[in-house]
């Protein structure tokens, strides 16, 4: 009985959703990632010295956990719908010396 009991409680405990909204959290790291490009006055600094590849696996990382729910989840429609994509091409490309 004392192993059933665990076991119910293990998996109970690893099937727990989010304490944070994720929508709001992915919000959060991509008006981060934004809010750098508007205030730096560094453009000499890489990006990987920055908090941006941070935030940016963290927004990786509530992709995953939406799309293995098996639903469309709201991050990935705020990605779409807001460009996400379309605008870190923009700054990188920006960052990348004419060659």
């Amino acid at each position: 009985l004392l192993v059933t009991v665990s076991s119910c409680l293990s998996l109970s405990v690893s099937q727990r959703e989010p304490t944070v909204d994720l929508l709001d959290s992915f919000i959060d790291h991509w008006k981060s990632i934004t809010n750098y490009y508007i205030e730096t006055t560094d453009d000499s600094r890489p990006v990987r010295e920055t908090d941006i590849p941070w935030r940016l696996k963290q927004m990786l990382d509530i992709l995953v956990y939406e799309d293995k729910q098996q639903d469309t989840g709201p991050c990935l429609e705020y990605l779409l719908q807001h460009k996400l994509l379309e605008t870190l091409s923009t700054l990188g490309k920006a960052q990348v010396p004419s060659l």
